[in-house]
């Protein structure tokens, strides 16, 4: 895991594949709907409204610091806000240049156990990094389905499709809470079923290898310190609680992101329909299989907000907005990834010296 992590080359191809898919597919898009009107309507973009959408995406980076440093609150762990941030932009960087977003998972892991002042095991650090996307989970199968439906009437031709949507969303969600359920109550069971899972045919050629063979034996050994770190959720279940309010804040804030900018671009539009799109968007974009969701995300925003935002101004929204929401916060992150992996490296060259001179 920490050579995964702090693997500068492979991070940072991941980074150039996220960027140059994303950047084709917006500059496709642009070069699509782009005509004489879209230049004529620049000169009516009011900066002001866009200046706005990168100071709410500071303050969703510090909502979401809190939010990180009150989810380790909850199993008896202490984190400070900066080494929150850190995890935040980090992990944040880590998902978006490896496909479905999986580096997330292991690169919190990795800064809970070993890499914040008070570090963490192993197993109150996959707790501390599997609650978040659970929550986040939680979140959006109670309120999308109830959102959908309050906005139902006031939305046209696209409801079929939104349906369908959020309907597929709801049942990947529901069975990944079967799953979390299941590793909580019946651990054995759920070790049985990976065990099975690791003998199929089809699997088990591949599970020869070392490396293979490691993974599916450190995925049962984490099941089962989940299962004895769970208790400490149930004795900090008001922080637990605080962890929800902060995702609800993240998310809710996070909406607010399309409108600022359809407002900076002079657009009217139904508020309701930008957030019932924006929560059908959000609830797929994990199953997105390119590095950060990179040219599945920009084609399937434009075709989504396509309905009501004007062809000659679709390549540019969609391209200032997937720069403000994605692109920003992927530089952040590559430079605080840097700066991190160059004190790690300092720390060993230090601690090499020392020996040395033993």
């Amino acid at each position: 895991m920490d050579e995964l992590i702090l693997d500068k080359k492979r991070l940072l191809k991941g980074l150039g594949i996220s960027i140059f898919i994303g950047t084709i597919t917006a500059l496709i898009i642009i070069f699509v709907t782009t005509n004489q009107d879209t230049w004529i309507s620049l000169s009516y973009v009011n900066k002001k409204y866009l200046f706005l959408a990168f100071v709410l995406m500071v303050f969703i980076a510090v909502i979401d610091a809190l939010r990180i440093k009150m989810t380790v609150e909850t199993v008896n762990e202490n984190i400070t806000f900066t080494e929150a941030l850190k995890v935040y932009y980090i992990s944040n960087f880590a998902g978006g240049v490896t496909p479905f977003f999986s580096g997330t998972l292991p690169a919190q892991l990795y800064l809970f156990n070993k890499d914040i002042k008070n570090n963490m095991t192993l197993g109150k650090a996959t707790m501390a990094a599997t609650i978040m996307p659970l929550t986040k989970t939680i979140v959006f199968t109670i309120f999308t389905p109830i959102i959908f439906f309050t906005f139902k009437r006031t939305m046209t031709n696209y409801t079929i499709r939104s349906a369908i949507l959020i309907n597929g969303a709801i049942l990947i969600s529901l069975f990944l809470l079967f799953l979390f359920i299941l590793a909580v109550k019946y651990p054995e069971k759920m070790s049985g079923i990976i065990s099975k899972i690791q003998h199929l045919p089809c699997i088990s050629k591949f599970s020869r290898k070392e490396q293979i063979s490691h993974l599916f034996n450190r995925v049962i050994l984490e099941i089962k310190e989940f299962h004895k770190n769970f208790s400490l959720l149930k004795e900090n279940w008001i922080k637990l609680l605080l962890s929800t309010l902060y995702t609800i804040i993240y998310w809710g804030t996070f909406f607010l992101v399309a409108p600022l900018l359809l407002w900076g671009f002079n657009l009217h539009f139904n508020f309701s329909h930008v957030l019932v799109m924006q929560v059908i968007f959000y609830f797929i974009l994990p199953f997105m299989p390119t590095p950060g969701g990179s040219g599945t995300a920009e084609a399937g925003f434009a075709s989504l907000f396509s309905f009501f935002v004007p062809l000659h101004l679709l390549g540019l929204f969609v391209g200032t907005w997937r720069f403000i929401v994605f692109y920003f916060n992927l530089c952040i992150g590559a430079i605080v990834l840097l700066v991190e992996i160059k004190r790690v490296k300092n720390k060993k060259g230090r601690q090499q010296q020392e020996v040395d001179k033993k």
